[in-house]
């Protein structure tokens, strides 16, 4: 549901009624989602520090449902930016108590494997949506029948039939989520830090934690919220504006076709992160950042001729294989690096940085030409690599730490 919802901003720049749009309206809709997104990761973030990370997932999921509707059934812009505002809060207010239940309710040996495993979601989400929107013009001529009675009035717009498997992916996705989230275990962790012990063993009880863990003394809390401030900075634009945003403004005939291979990219380097992460956090994470800038320096070379879809895919494909393996060390380290009485709010304020300044970047690449925008991308990808080189020297290794951080019992 986060990739499917992640896409519907800028694949819908193509419907019908926002095929002649302003720039000024064409940015809007770009911005609309990274901005509610921040607010979700923010307002949510706390709630579930404050209320637990299952009754958060119980609102956001009334959020983005309400969200998706609309956005089916939008027929002008202000429809659309409802859906949107409606369905980008709730992504965005999950992401936060997601990551933070992973990270406490399941061992060190699967926590990493299944953060990124959790993550990429997000990127086979969007992979799928956008591989339906290429192949739309052929499911509306089989399709036709039943979409003209169930989008009665909105019959040649073009686009029913994208329109229709987002109503049915999604409401498949809503009734999975309901039936999961009614038996999903609270975090004993939390519930252990709130001062509900009881509560916490019989919550642990229900799973299966394995091995010993290593007991250290916890990081700077604002050293450490400022490196991975820098990374998500760095890694979140590079990620966005590759993925999403060059092709709107520097490829407006070709931009599906971009997001797909991207988000595929990302998506099949997901798979292979879970494994490779395991081996080390800090390897990982600066072997992941100086790939990413590897790799923009060689379409940086071959800036003149991304216009050929023929040069310019393959070169997307890579930088965002390295980008999947920068998202998945933040998304790892985000939950692992913060304490447990306030690791969701940490998360929260942790990607209001990246994701301010991925809105900020929205509008100041409006005008930019492919080897500005190229420049600046390869620009964010050596930040994030002295981040991670800095982590890399000083930093600690997370992999089988106890993030509560305290005391080894007795």
């Amino acid at each position: 549901m986060w990739g499917i919802i992640a896409t519907i901003g800028p694949l819908s720049l193509s419907f019908p009624f926002l095929s002649s749009v302003s720039l000024q309206t064409k940015t809007l809709v770009l911005a609309i989602g990274p901005i509610v997104i921040m607010l979700g990761n923010l307002i949510m973030g706390i709630m579930a520090d404050k209320i637990g990370r299952k009754r958060v997932f119980i609102a956001t999921m009334i959020s983005y449902g309400f969200g998706i509707i609309f956005l089916v059934f939008a027929s002008n812009l202000i429809l659309l930016l409802i859906g949107l505002i409606l369905s980008e809060f709730g992504v965005g207010g999950e992401e936060p108590s997601g990551l933070s239940l992973i990270s406490e309710d399941f061992s060190f040996a699967e926590r990493s494997k299944l953060l990124t495993f959790v993550a990429n979601f997000n990127n086979i989400g969007s992979a799928f949506m956008s591989g339906i929107f290429l192949i739309e013009a052929t499911l509306e001529s089989r399709l036709s029948p039943v979409l003209n009675h169930i989008f009665i009035g909105m019959s040649g717009s073009g686009d029913l039939s994208f329109r229709f498997i987002l109503l049915v992916s999604a409401t498949i996705l809503v009734f999975l989520m309901i039936y999961s989230r009614i038996l999903l275990p609270e975090s004993y962790r939390w519930l252990r830090v709130m001062g509900k012990e009881n509560e916490a063993e019989q919550e642990k009880s229900k799973l299966i934690i394995q091995g010993k863990e290593e007991y250290v003394k916890q990081p700077s809390y604002l050293f450490s919220v400022a490196i991975l401030m820098v990374m998500g900075v760095s890694q979140y634009l590079t990620f966005g504006l590759m993925a999403y945003i060059i092709g709107p403004y520097n490829f407006p005939n070709n931009y599906p076709v971009l997001i797909f291979v991207a988000l595929l990219g990302a998506s099949v380097a997901g798979f292979a992160a879970m494994f490779l992460i395991n081996r080390g956090r800090r390897n990982f994470t600066l072997l992941s950042f100086l790939g990413g800038a590897i790799s923009m320096v060689v379409i940086l070379a071959f800036n003149t001729m991304l216009a050929n879809m023929v040069v310019f895919l393959p070169l997307l494909f890579v930088n965002m294989i390295f980008s999947e393996f920068a998202w998945a060390s933040r998304t790892t380290l985000e939950p692992e690096l913060v304490p447990t009485r306030i690791r969701s709010t940490s998360i929260g304020i942790i990607r209001l940085a990246p994701m301010a300044a991925y809105v900020i970047s929205v509008y100041l690449t409006a005008m930019l030409g492919i080897f500005d925008f190229i420049l600046l991308n390869l620009g964010l990808w050596v930040i994030g690599f002295i981040a991670a080189l800095i982590w890399y020297i000083v930093g600690i290794e997370t992999r089988n730490v106890n993030i509560d951080y305290g005391k080894e019992p007795s």
